[in-house]
């Protein structure tokens, strides 16, 4: 039974789950064709077995579902975001006890986010096909060569996740991973404000305020159409058309007509809903137009300070073989910096400096701001740069 095509199928292998306490979840889906990205296979392992649930035949997914959020039910995924982000989307429950083994492997040494065909190579000397990584899942019937490479997803997930775990227990690290991995089991993880999408459009920071209202205006009916007919948004209007009606205006379907890019079937069927946007969002009072946030460039010693910072992070996380992209970013320390020296820092606003972050960096970099002396040597090739902070070196 690889593939589960009916309701009692799909119950018997909940049963088992539910007996063994634990799987492994994978999806395929094709984003470019729908509003939403469409799944067309879900994907699971148990310690025992792997299986292929065509949601084509199961419509009901409730019962998998269920599970993914059922905190006594230990759930691994690789690179996990999108598809939890798609399962919360389509039946709005919220997922718990999650292990996601690229977080897991950033935490020993793989560096992060390190890819699953690699990861598996790595840890398990597994290599897997890739012949169908481009694939059409929404074609039926499925191929011996993609059933073999969808099982392929989930049926070591496990394995890995058992290998990752007992490298992490011996260096005391499981607790960082499972930490990291309550983003997923978090609700506000899942919101969406599309109201800011405007600004993602190519270009609109150079607009002016009439301009970026005009935009927004657009870009919120295009997620109404968009979402109404379940299509793609650029299938609605492109994002270079847009830009352009926010640059000019339309005042009639001749204009819009005359904009390069928008189709003949676009103009028929959507003129009328454009030249209403458009309107508006011109009456609105200026006090209600949209206000490109500011973006101070940082100061050439801001940029100094930062970069130096940078470097102690990455001397910490090579030594501890800890992806630094993990602990924090460039453009979070460029905040800390700016916020630091405007005395406007509210330490609880910076995840750097709460938790295992704060004890493995965050500490020893706020000390340095605050004006702790600071020594780096070269050194061998293990250990390449020893590093001091108020004379005493850091190891761990």
């Amino acid at each position: 039974m690889p593939i589960i095509r009916s309701q009692d199928e799909l119950a018997q292998l909940c049963q088992e789950i539910d007996r063994s306490g634990r799987f492994s979840m994978d999806l395929e889906f094709i984003p470019e064709r729908t509003y939403e990205p469409e799944i067309c296979l879900v994907q699971v392992a148990t310690d025992d077995e792997a299986f292929i649930i065509d949601p084509y035949d199961v419509t009901d997914m409730s019962e998998i579902w269920k599970r993914v959020a059922d905190p006594a039910i230990l759930k691994v995924l690789h690179a996990g975001d999108q598809d939890l982000d798609l399962m919360h989307q389509s039946c709005g429950l919220l997922p718990q006890n999650i292990m996601d083994t690229q977080i897991a492997a950033g935490f020993i040494g793989f560096g992060y986010p390190i890819g699953y065909g690699k990861l598996l190579n790595q840890i398990l000397n597994i290599n897997l096909s890739k012949s169908e990584s481009f694939t059409d899942w929404t074609n039926r019937p499925l191929t011996q060569s993609q059933i073999d490479y969808a099982l392929d997803d989930v049926r070591h997930l496990l394995n890995l996740h058992d290998r990752l775990s007992e490298q992490l227990e011996e260096r005391r690290r499981i607790q960082w991973v499972l930490d990291e991995c309550m983003r997923y089991c978090d609700m506000s993880y899942y919101e969406r404000d599309r109201s800011r999408d405007f600004m993602r459009v190519k270009g609109a920071s150079s607009l002016g305020r009439r301009g970026l209202a005009v935009l927004k205006a657009l870009s919120d009916w295009r997620h109404l159409e968009a979402s109404r007919q379940n299509r793609p948004l650029k299938s609605i209007l492109a994002d270079n058309v847009m830009f352009e009606f926010a640059r000019h205006p339309p005042k009639s379907q001749a204009d819009i007509q005359r904009i390069r890019g928008i189709r003949p079937d676009q103009v028929k069927q959507y003129s009328a809903a454009i030249l209403k946007a458009v309107e508006h969002a011109l009456r609105l009072p200026e006090s209600e137009w949209p206000v490109w946030p500011s973006s101070r460039i940082p100061s050439k010693r801001e940029m100094l300070i930062s970069d130096f910072l940078f470097t102690i992070l990455k001397v910490i996380t090579f030594d501890l073989d800890v992806a630094a992209e993990l602990v924090t970013t460039r453009s979070s320390l460029e905040a800390l910096v700016r916020l630091h020296f405007e005395g406007k820092l509210e330490p609880e606003k910076f995840p750097l400096l709460q938790g295992w972050r704060y004890e493995l960096v965050g500490e020893k970099i706020l000390d340095v701001l605050k004006g702790a002396e600071c020594k780096m040597q070269l050194k061998s090739k293990s250990h390449p740069i020893s590093l001091e902070v108020n004379g005493k070196r850091i190891e761990h």
